[in-house]
């Protein structure tokens, strides 16, 4: 009985610890893209989901 609750306990350790850094890491890709005015969020080829961040300077004219 004790070992099932140790192992649950670790399990939603990692689970937690996972859940936080992929929203970390979601946080400072997509929020630094919000505070540059050279990123753009990038479409996937069939234009329905988003894929990516480019960051493309743009040019004096």
């Amino acid at each position: 009985m004790l070992d099932d609750s140790i192992m649950d306990l670790w399990t939603r350790l990692l689970l937690g610890v996972t859940a936080f850094a992929v929203l970390g890491y979601i946080g400072v890709v997509y929020g630094g893209c919000a505070a540059d005015p050279d990123c753009h969020f990038r479409l996937c080829p069939g234009r329905h989901s988003l894929c990516g961040v480019d960051h493309a300077h743009v040019q004096d004219r």
